[in-house]
């Protein structure tokens, strides 16, 4: 049985309460662009978590507004899995499991009293404030437990990959202090914390406020240091909304557009995933991305930012 999942930290999370409960062995991490295109081979069996559904996986978990309930005409379908406008997919998994019965009942009955413990509480709250952007001020400019780890995931390089499948095991078995000890997962904790102030330069110094919107454009630049995607909120408390345009580098001649609300400052009422739907993306209502030709990203940069703009006064 193969998990197919997104190279984040609610994805990890997600992989992590997958196999303590399902008898997995093989993963495959994919962005949810290419699901979209239907670029990737998904067979019977398959478990995907945090991507769009397809209708030859066995299992299916979700919380992105525009992957929608893929048919299902409940929450949790026994079976199917369960899709939910939740914090995080991790949360829905969690939900799935505690419900509805596991297809591999020994496995289900050795991982279950994990489901129970304070431990997954405590992971389930921070994944949830890490994907729902719900962090305080002091997570974003003082980074420590779960949003520390989180931000050393670097999803973008497949080479990362042994790492992800270590935080996997490390998350499902160990707790957060023992993670935190961990000799890999403590370097990395340590350069993050060590890049903070470099960042905090770097992005006044290519980040601009348009009204409302804050304008990040890295399409010149590889230098930027991608530590902590929430800083940028602190350096613009009037701006509501961001835009953040780059080179993608999974896709040549593609550019990648990602826009969320300011999580300090939620004033805006754009519905970011439906709009960015319209230019082969989506996400949720607060946050989501798109990717595309770059012969048509200036057209699809001035609309987007138009959409996102509120009027003077």
């Amino acid at each position: 049985m193969r998990l197919v999942t997104r190279p984040d930290f609610d994805g990890i999370v997600c992989g992590a309460l997958v196999t303590a409960l399902e008898d997995i062995d093989s993963y495959l991490f994919v962005e949810p662009k290419f699901m979209q295109d239907g670029a990737v081979d998904i067979r019977a069996g398959d478990i995907i978590a945090n991507l769009p559904y397809h209708s030859a996986c066995s299992l299916w978990f979700d919380h992105h507004f525009t992957n929608g309930a893929a048919g299902f005409d409940r929450p949790v379908v026994a079976g199917r899995g369960a899709f939910r406008l939740a914090p995080s997919a991790a949360r829905v998994v969690y939900e799935y499991y505690s419900q509805v019965p596991s297809a591999s009942p020994e496995r289900y009955r050795s991982g279950r009293p994990m489901m129970d413990t304070e431990r997954v509480t405590a992971l389930l709250k921070d994944t949830d404030k890490i994907d729902g952007g719900t962090l305080t001020r002091d997570d974003v400019l003082h980074p420590a437990g779960y949003v520390l780890i989180s931000m050393t995931i670097y999803g973008k390089v497949s080479a990362e990959e042994p790492y992800w499948l270590h935080l996997i095991d490390l998350i499902r078995e160990r707790p957060l202090e023992d993670i935190l000890d961990d000799p890999e997962v403590r370097v990395r904790c340590e350069r993050i914390l060590g890049l903070q102030e470099r960042l905090r330069r770097q992005l006044l110094e290519r980040a601009e406020l348009r009204g409302n919107a804050i304008v990040l454009d890295l399409r010149d630049t590889e230098d930027l240091t991608d530590a902590n995607r929430f800083l940028l909120y602190t350096l613009f408390p009037e701006g509501n909304i961001s835009m953040k345009i780059s080179r993608d580098t999974q896709r040549a001649h593609t550019t990648a557009i990602s826009v969320g609300y300011n999580i300090f400052n939620t004033t805006s009422t754009v519905n970011v995933g439906e709009l960015l739907s319209h230019y082969g993306g989506g996400g949720h209502r607060v946050v989501g991305s798109c990717r595309v030709p770059d012969d048509e990203a200036g057209r699809a940069i001035e609309e987007i930012l138009r959409r996102i703009s509120e009027p003077a006064g």
